[in-house]
This record gives C-alpha cells, structure tokens and sequence, in this order.
C-alpha cells in the first residue's frame, strides 16, 4: 500500500527529529569530554551549563512538535499506564538537573508517595518540560511541584516565584486564537500542551491545563489535570 503525503511527511519529520536528538547526545559526549582535560573556571563551567541547557531545550522542542504532529492524526494513540507521580517528578528533577545549576534554580517537591495515575508518560514529559522551561525563560529562580489526586483527576502543579501570568490568562481556556508571540511568548507552547494533555480522556472528562497564580510562591501555577 503506498503511503500518502502526510504519512510521509511524518515519517520524514519523525527521522529528522531522532537525528537530530542523536547529534545532540553527541555534542553532550564531546563537550564533557573536552572539560576533563581542561581547568575551567567555575563561571565558565556554569557557561557550559547554560549552553547545554539550550540545546536540550531545542532537543525537547523538536519532540514536542513531532508528538503534536503526531496528534493532530484520526489514528493517533496513546500509551495509558499506571505511573507513580512521585517518580515521575523524581525523574523529572533529575533530567532538568544541568537546567536547573546552569539558571541557579532551586526546585521542591511535595508528593505523597502513594500518589498516582494512569497517563501517557511521553507526553505527560514534554508537557512538564514545556512548563519547567517556560518558568525558567520567565525569569523564576524557585520552582515547586506538587501532586495530589480525587476521585475525578491527578493534578500535578508547577509553582514558580516568576512574574505570573497576566489576569487576562487566567481563568480562560487555552486557545490559540486568545494568544500571541509577542504579548506572551510561552502562550503557543502552553497550547500545544494542552492538545497533548486533551487527548487523556474518562468518560466525559479530558486533561487539560489550568493556569492560576501560585499560593505558595510569589508567581505562577501551572495545573496538569488528567482523568482518572
């Protein structure tokens, strides 16, 4: 059977993208190896820190239009399990380590450790690096996720001690047509997670995003609601 333009199509981004991710992991291999034999400075060593924080974000970027393309398919499907929210979060922190020294960025976490959901664990992912790096780029030096789940929804949250969202933000669906790239730059990203997020779906609820400001941090709060 011969594949249609948009099979193609997704076929050739999906190839580029794990290319791409693979050179990245290369560059992390030749960098480290180069500062062993180096004395660097401490400055300089948190330069390094910061270069590779931007290109993990590219990395992380180029999976999350990939896994949007992915969605905007009639066959898109998605792998729901049960994933314990304190080791997602665990993992998370410890991905976004260098992330977090190379910005000098404390991060908290408060998560009963029986806490948990049935989620796609690839999206739930490039939903909270969207939202970690969003904070980062709003300027937030403190960042806090906490977890806790009803009958209805796992919520997961992301407090910062940013700037906050603007009030015409909060309270709204996310729409695209609602933001801009100049008046917000992390409006789109935060679009496209919540079409990731809106493919979770139990009975007549779906996950999405609710944006609010934080009661424990001076800044923003960023709620991943996904159905139980």
């Amino acid at each position: 059977m011969s594949k249609t333009k948009n099979e193609l199509f997704g076929a050739l981004l999906a190839a580029t993208i794990h290319e791409i991710k693979n050179r990245f992991g290369l560059l992390y291999s030749d960098l480290d190896s180069l500062l062993t034999s180096l004395n660097v400075s401490d400055q300089q060593q948190q330069q390094v820190e910061a270069i590779k924080s931007e290109a993990e974000f590219v990395g992380n970027e180029l999976v999350r239009v990939l896994a949007t393309y992915k969605s905007l398919d009639d066959n898109f499907a998605i792998n729901i399990d049960q994933q314990f929210t304190i080791e997602f979060l665990e993992d998370t922190i410890a991905r976004h380590g260098f992330t977090f020294r190379a910005n000098q960025v404390s991060v908290d976490l408060d998560c009963d450790e029986e806490c948990s959901g049935f989620f796609d664990l690839g999206i739930a992912t490039i939903v909270m690096d969207t939202l970690i790096y969003n904070a980062i780029k709003a300027g937030a030096k403190s960042l806090l996720f906490c977890a806790d789940e009803d009958d209805a929804y796992l919520s997961i949250a992301v407090h910062d001690n940013g700037p906050g969202f603007p009030e015409h933000m909060l309270g709204n669906d996310i729409q695209q047509s609602k933001l801009s790239v100049d008046e917000n730059s992390t409006g789109l990203g935060l679009y496209f997670a919540q079409q990731l997020l809106q493919s979770h779906k139990e009975g007549d609820r779906q996950g999405h995003l609710e944006l609010a400001k934080s009661e424990k941090l001076p800044g923003a709060k960023v709620i991943l609601k996904l159905p139980m």
